[in-house]
């Protein structure tokens, strides 16, 4: 079985489709209602890989010898 792989920029574009289609007005209620589910899914799972890519953010400083130190980023 093969691992599907996330792809922001896919998913920004797909929820853009759907809200296009969402303000035609073309579509009957039933499949707006599922466009509507099918696009908040989308931006739940564009939320949570952005909130993971938030945490792989490292500040890179110096230490008192002048060596490179990763840290998290603080809020």
């Amino acid at each position: 079985m093969t691992k599907k792989t996330f792809s922001l920029e896919t998913s920004l574009r797909k929820i853009e489709e759907i809200l296009a289609l969402l303000e035609s007005g073309e579509k009957d209620l039933e499949e707006s209602i599922q466009l509507f589910e099918e696009g908040m899914k989308l931006s739940g799972e564009c939320q949570s890989h952005l909130q993971a890519l938030e945490k792989r953010v490292k500040l890179l400083s110096k230490d008192a010898n002048g060596n490179p130190i990763e840290t998290d980023l603080k809020e």
